[in-house]
């Protein structure tokens, strides 16, 4: 007994010592250019400003209230913080918790192993898009943290027949779609199949029952106080997108959350293929990024093809050695599969082209990626595998992370500068601009900002 006690003390905190690691690591890299991130002002204007009741969004229904009773938490013991940082602060916790939530999961519930539990969360750190928005202001990473940890908790409680049990692990799900609806998908779509393959119909009803129960009766409160020009269905089934793009682009998407590409908008033609197959997508801001590159591109289409050349050879070594996995990793890693198949073929009819979505499934991605290059990979051979993660460190550091160091290039941030400096509460700002501007001149600014469109 004692044993054990010092076994998980020492485990714990080893984790705690992570964590802290991550921290620092994170804060190293702390961006001041915002251009890329449009909502998170939005965001950090409704926390400031807004009523409790004006915040729940159907999309995200508790995040912003909770980030909220944060924040005036953090106020009222006399600490005056920006409310924006505020948020970006909240999700770097969460980036760093998530990241060694992860570890614990892969080798505790998923049984894969040190080596490749560490490979995994270190991938998964320097990808660029999960980097990037461990920054933000954004629902997404702490949402995601919750994702895995329910994960972790079907996982291991497949065997468990507790009733009690099963009521708790359903009310984290619930918890976790009411900070972003899309987490439904996951949680009570691909994750409950581990029951309905064990033929746990008991446990899965009540599982869904809770579920329905807790996420309705949540939505029918703020309803009935807040509510009133639209019918209840219409307020739970709402915050969908409209579709936009194609299919076939998600390939691109799902390879820019990984791998920086922000560099590539200093060649001519690169900006080409990106205005004729992303119309609607605004790129003046990340042209003025690219600015401050100066030529360096060539750098990392080195880092690219190095890449490249690695991730063809581990293949290679892959099919030739074959995936040995037991009968316990193989259950587990169809769970994996599932979360991402299921929420891909979503994501392709419902947002394809968008890189935000996306990054709620990069998790399960690196998983199967990981699972098949580095488990049959030999000891002699690893230090190919890193050499992977160094070059894409290259890549999304200085070819992305590192661009957005310096304020200077902020696009919104050199447009606004003037009316930042010489309005006062007695103006009115029209503006035409895109939706990014208007909500970075509504945060910075005392001024009415109106969107004339």
């Amino acid at each position: 007994m004692k044993f054990r006690e010092i076994t998980y003390t020492n485990k714990y905190t080893h984790y705690f010592l992570a964590f802290i690691c991550l921290e620092i690591f994170l804060l190293i890299f702390f961006p001041t250019n915002r251009t890329e991130v449009d909502d998170g002002f939005w965001y950090a204007q409704g926390i400031r400003d807004e009523d409790y009741l004006d915040l729940f969004n159907p999309r995200f229904f508790l995040f912003l209230p909770l980030v909220k009773l944060l924040y005036d938490g953090v106020q009222l013991l006399s600490f005056n913080i920006d409310a924006y940082y505020f948020m970006c602060g909240l999700t770097m916790v969460f980036s760093g918790l998530t990241i060694v939530l992860l570890y614990d999961t892969l080798v505790a519930q998923l049984d894969l192993g040190k080596r490749t539990s560490l490979f995994i969360c270190l991938f998964l750190l320097i990808s660029y898009e999960y980097w990037r928005y461990s920054y933000v202001a954004e629902v997404y990473v702490i949402s995601l943290f919750f994702i895995i940890w329910a994960f972790g908790l079907f996982v291991k409680l497949k065997k468990d027949k507790s009733i009690k049990n099963i009521i708790l692990l359903s009310l984290l799900c619930s918890f976790t779609v009411l900070l972003y609806k899309p987490n439904f998908i996951p949680l009570f779509i691909a994750f409950p199949l581990i029951y309905l393959y064990l033929k746990k119909i008991k446990q899965l009803i009540i599982f869904y029952i809770t579920g329905a129960f807790s996420i309705i009766f949540s939505f029918a409160i703020v309803y009935s106080l807040a509510i009133e020009d639209i019918s209840f269905l219409e307020y739970l089934f709402g915050g969908t997108n409209v579709p936009v793009g194609d299919a076939y682009m998600s390939v691109f998407v799902i390879a820019s959350n990984i791998i920086s590409v922000l560099w590539l908008f200093s060649f001519q033609s690169a900006v080409g293929f990106i205005k004729n197959h992303f119309p609607h997508k605004v790129i003046e801001e990340e042209l003025f990024l690219a600015l401050q590159i100066d030529g360096a591109g060539s750098i990392f289409i080195i880092c690219l093809v190095v890449m490249s050349a690695i991730l063809i050879l581990l293949i290679i070594n892959a099919i030739k050695r074959k995936i040995y996995l037991t009968a316990y990793q193989k259950k587990t890693m169809v769970s994996v599969i599932a979360w991402f198949l299921i929420y891909a073929a979503f994501l392709m009819i419902m947002d394809p082209s968008s890189n935000e979505p996306w990054l709620m499934i990069q998790a399960p991605l690196i998983i199967i990626i990981s699972v098949i290059i580095i488990k049959p990979l030999g000891k002699r051979k690893l230090w190919l595998a890193y050499l992977a993660l160094f070059m894409l460190f290259i890549n999304n550091s200085f070819g992305g992370l590192w661009l957005l160091k310096n304020p200077k290039y902020d696009y919104n941030l050199a447009k606004v500068e003037w009316l930042r400096q010489h309005s006062t509460e007695r103006d009115i700002i029209l503006s035409y601009g895109p939706v990014s501007l208007i909500r970075h001149l509504r945060y910075v600014t005392n001024t009415q900002v109106i969107n004339i469109e």
